[in-house]
């Protein structure tokens, strides 16, 4: 059986919800900066699912143009929405 590796491919959804989230800093400005930090920070075991969930929530809720900040479970923990929730009501 192979291992999976803690790797995290960044695509635009990951490095966009990464960043808007607060997961990683506003200093991570390449994709591989991103997944260093991504990697560093949340649990190896998790890494392949933290990558399908940070893709989906960019797909269909965190999106570029017009993020869906109304229907967002994650308003409590986003550094984006807590920095923007006033222009966006």
């Amino acid at each position: 059986m192979v291992e999976k590796q803690p790797n995290m491919a960044v695509d635009t959804h990951v490095f966009r919800v990464s960043k808007r989230i607060g997961l990683v800093s506003q200093k991570a400005s390449t994709p591989l900066a991103v997944e260093k930090e991504l990697v560093k920070n949340i649990d190896p075991s998790l890494i392949h699912k933290a990558h399908h969930w940070l893709i989906l929530h960019g797909r269909y809720t965190c999106i570029a143009r017009n993020p869906k900040c109304r229907e967002c479970g994650l308003q409590q923990a986003c550094q984006w929405f807590q920095k923007n929730q006033f222009a966006l009501y």
